[in-house]
């Protein structure tokens, strides 16, 4: 095999670029599927092309779905629901990428239908886990939603106060819905 400098320059960025690709892992736990939209700035339901999708996206039981980061600076919200139709509420995590961080929260607010609190996750264990280097700087900590119980940590209503920010080396997030006992406490 004959490499020239070039094919390993490239080589190297390609690996550069994707070790860089932070983005945030949604991991089903459940025993069903899990869908979800992504809406940026109010927008269309969109990925991270920007392209607006007519269909959800759909995460197998016992799959993980990497969504890359809308670097925007606008609020971008993973609308995550228990039906490909989001008639039996959703769940969404909510956050924004200006350059000093990233703001972020999950919201049970218009759950149910709009200004109504739900969640089709009310009896599933929640836990959004930031990774990266600010990872425990603040309030930049795991965010646990447990079975059964109101989640005091999400969003309840509009003035609630639960925002969370992290520095700019953000890394990974970690979304696992329908988590076991055993490692939700982890």
């Amino acid at each position: 095999m004959h490499l020239s400098i070039g094919n390993v320059v490239a080589t190297g960025l390609a690996l550069a670029s994707t070790a860089s690709a932070a983005g945030i892992n949604i991991h089903n736990w459940c025993n069903q599927p899990i869908y979800f939209y992504q809406s940026t700035n109010g927008g269309c339901d969109a990925g991270a092309s920007g392209q607006c999708h007519s269909n959800p996206y759909t995460v197998q039981p016992g799959a993980t779905l990497t969504q890359l980061w809308v670097n925007s600076g606008s609020g971008t919200s993973l609308k995550l629901a228990k039906d490909a139709s989001f008639q039996a509420g959703i769940l969404q995590f909510e956050y924004a990428r200006p350059p000093d961080g990233l703001y972020w929260d999950l919201s049970d607010l218009d759950g149910a239908g709009a200004g109504v609190v739900g969640s089709p996750f009310r009896d599933d264990n929640v836990k959004v886990s930031p990774t990266g280097a600010g990872a425990g700087q603040g309030n930049c900590t795991p965010l646990r939603c447990q079975g059964g119980q109101t989640c005091r940590e999400s969003f309840q209503s509009p003035d609630d106060v639960n925002t969370r920010w992290c520095p700019a080396d953000i890394g990974d997030f970690w979304i696992d819905l329908c988590q076991p006992d055993g490692s939700f406490w982890n």
